[in-house]
Order: C-alpha cells, then sequence, then structure tokens
C-alpha cells in the first residue's frame, strides 16, 4: 500500500520535472537563436557602418573636388572681368589717339598755307604722330594677347560649368547611397535596440533639465554610471544582449593625438580660447564648412546624446573612453541615437544650408582641450 502511494506520488512528481526540463531546453534554443540572430545583425550593422565610413571618405573628398573648382570659376571670372575692363579702357584710349590723328589727317594743306601756325604747334603735331604710332603699335599687340587670353579663358570657363556640373551629380549620387545606407543602419539596429526609445526619452528629459553644459555633462556622466550597473547586473544575470555600449579604452583616443580626422571639411573661423560676446573664452574650435556638407565622427565612440540643446542647436556628444568626450554643434540634422556605437569616419549628421558653422569641443574629465592638438594638419 505504500509504494503504491509512492509510485502514485512518484508519476507527476517525474512529469512534471520532464514537463520542466523541457521548458528549460525550448527556453535555451531560444535562448541560442536568439544569440545568434543578434550576431548575425551585428555583423550586418557593422557591415554597414564600415561602408558609410568609406563612402563618407568618398564624399568629403568630392566636395573638397567641388569646392576647388567653385574657387577656379570665381578666380577665373575676376580674370575675366579684369580683361574686359583693361580691354574696354584700352579701346577708349585708342578712339582718342585715332580722332586727333583723323583731325590732322583731314586738314587741307591749303588751310595750313593760310592758317597761322606757330612753330609749337607744328612741334605737338609732330610729337603726337611720333607718340601715338608706336602706342597704338604696342597697345595692339597687347590687345591681341588679352583677346586670346579672354578667348581661352571662356573656353576654360565653360570646361569649369560642365565639371562643376558633373561634381554636383556625383555628389548628390554619393550622397543619395549615404541616405540608403543611414536607413538601412537604422532599420537593423531598430530590431535589437528595444530601449533605445527609452534611452532617447530619458536625454530628452536630462537635456531639457539641465542648466548648462557642465550640468549636462555631469547628469550624462551619471547616467551613464547607472547604465553600465544595470549591464553587470544583466550579465550577472547570465541574459543575452546583443551589444555592449561600450567605449573604446585603453588609452585609443589619447595615442590617437594629431591625427584625429577633422569632423567636416572647411577653414578655422573660431579658435581655442577666442574671447566671445560678454568676455567669456571659446572652451572650442569653429570650422566653416560647405553648405549641407557631411559631418564624420572623428574617432570611434558611444553616442551619450544626440538632440537639440540650449543655443548650441543640434548637440552629438561622444565618449571616447578613459574620460574623453568629444562635442559637435551646429547641424541641420543627425543621424545616431543615443547608445549607437558610431566608428571613426562615420557619418553622424549633416550641415545647414546657411551658415553651415560646426562648433567642436574635446572635453577630458569634464575639462575643455584645444581640439587643435588632436587633428591632424
Amino acid at each position: 500500500m505504500l509504494f503504491w502511494t509512492g509510485s502514485a506520488l512518484s508519476a507527476p512528481t517525474r512529469a512534471d520535472l520532464t514537463n520542466l526540463q523541457n521548458q528549460i531546453r525550448q527556453e535555451q534554443k531560444t535562448s541560442e537563436a536568439n544569440a545568434k540572430k543578434a550576431a548575425e545583425l551585428s555583423g550586418e550593422v557593422q557591415n554597414v557602418q564600415r561602408q558609410m565610413v568609406q563612402l563618407a571618405k568618398t564624399v568629403q573628398e568630392k566636395e573638397d573636388d567641388l569646392t576647388r573648382l567653385e574657387k577656379r570659376q570665381i578666380q577665373m571670372k575676376n580674370r575675366q572681368q579684369e580683361l574686359e575692363a583693361r580691354l574696354s579702357l584700352t579701346n577708349k584710349q585708342i578712339v582718342q589717339i585715332v580722332t586727333g590723328l583723323q583731325t590732322l589727317a583731314i586738314r587741307p594743306p591749303e588751310l595750313a598755307l593760310i592758317q597761322v601756325r606757330t612753330p609749337l604747334d607744328t612741334l605737338r603735331s609732330r610729337m603726337l604722330m611720333g607718340y601715338s604710332i608706336p602706342v597704338i603699335q604696342g597697345t595692339n599687340k597687347q590687345v591681341q594677347q588679352d583677346l586670346a587670353e579672354l578667348s581661352r579663358l571662356r573656353s576654360d570657363m565653360q570646361e569649369q560649368i560642365v565639371r562643376i556640373k558633373s561634381a554636383h551629380s556625383q555628389l548628390s549620387e554619393q550622397s543619395s547611397q549615404m541616405d540608403k545606407l543611414l536607413q538601412q543602419k537604422s532599420i537593423l539596429q531598430a530590431q535589437y535596440q528595444v530601449s533605445q526609445a527609452q534611452s532617447q526619452e530619458r536625454v530628452k528629459l536630462l537635456g531639457a533639465q539641465a542648466r548648462d553644459l557642465k550640468d549636462l555633462l555631469d547628469r550624462l556622466d551619471n547616467e551613464k554610471k547607472e547604465a553600465t550597473r544595470m549591464a553587470v547586473q544583466h550579465l550577472n544575470q547570465n541574459r543575452p544582449s546583443f551589444r555592449q555600449n561600450t567605449s573604446p579604452s585603453g588609452g585609443a583616443f589619447a595615442k590617437a593625438k594629431g591625427r584625429l580626422p577633422y569632423p567636416v571639411r572647411g577653414n578655422i573661423t573660431g579658435h581655442f580660447g577666442d574671447t566671445m560676446l560678454g568676455g567669456a573664452h571659446a572652451k572650442g574650435i569653429t570650422l566653416s564648412a560647405r553648405p549641407s556638407a557631411r559631418v564624420i565622427a572623428p574617432f570611434d565612440g558611444t553616442v551619450l546624446f544626440a538632440g537639440p540643446f540650449k543655443n548650441y542647436g543640434e548637440l552629438v556628444i561622444l565618449d571616447h573612453g578613459d574620460s574623453y568626450l568629444t562635442l559637435l554643434a551646429g547641424m541641420e540634422t543627425i543621424n545616431p541615437a543615443v547608445g549607437q556605437q558610431v566608428l571613426a569616419g562615420e557619418p553622424i549628421g549633416q550641415m545647414k544650408a546657411v551658415k553651415p558653422d560646426l562648433y567642436i569641443e574635446i572635453r577630458k574629465d569634464g575639462q575643455p582641450i584645444d581640439p587643435t592638438l588632436w587633428f591632424a594638419r
């Protein structure tokens, strides 16, 4: 009887145990499938990022070519105006000289006999003749040279216009490819970044609550520490994760000093330490770029902040590890979202069409340092 009772009790126990084991195996399979899918997505994202880096380099080089072509076109237009003005002045001078010579030529000899002329008048007439002929000859030679140069210049300008149109077309095509890659990356990332919207909302809230840029950086630092704590807790629980938002470490950014590419091609119009309105000193530099130029990440990093902030406009803050941050402000649009990792040379935004000035800061432990020391000359 006891055996039967024990047998009766042990049968459901074994069934429950078997069922539990099946559930565990199913969960393991699901976890492995998710991990495999995450790895595949990670590889696809990284492949797209590498394509974007190469294409961004090509786009910036094409922007440089276009800038040089446009500057050359301006020089040619200025030279054309200079030649046309000189030819116009020369034409007026020749008309005056020829008019004087014609006046002498049509004077009848009989009039010369009866008209009282002083020796000084005769000398002046001879001097005019002696001066005019070599002047006209020399001027004619110069005019011929100017006309030949003007003809070549006009022909070159037509070719320059064709080259500029071609460069514009190529740049437009490459920009379209870039937009497609950005969209592709966004779609891939949306498949695994479930908490992206929540992170963005938290950062927006931080941006709205922050009193100034230093306050924002402090809040972001606290947010980063909290995210790290949660990530460690997450790993301790052995839950599969797609990709940790970690930044480069091991002094990689410090070793890149003096070799970073500028985020955008242009001229430095504002220097570190310049006195600004109100007496404050600039904590970064300003680059004047082409309208709608592409902006790239100068180094690998994680996006700590992306969005509008105070009078900075659209602001992107990249964490490069070892307490190094890069701040980029003044863009029309920005591409990455908070928490995403970007590669060096990866496009992260686009400049405005009007007054495309990019403001750049580099900070170490929250303190601004001269960015020009870090970028390649």
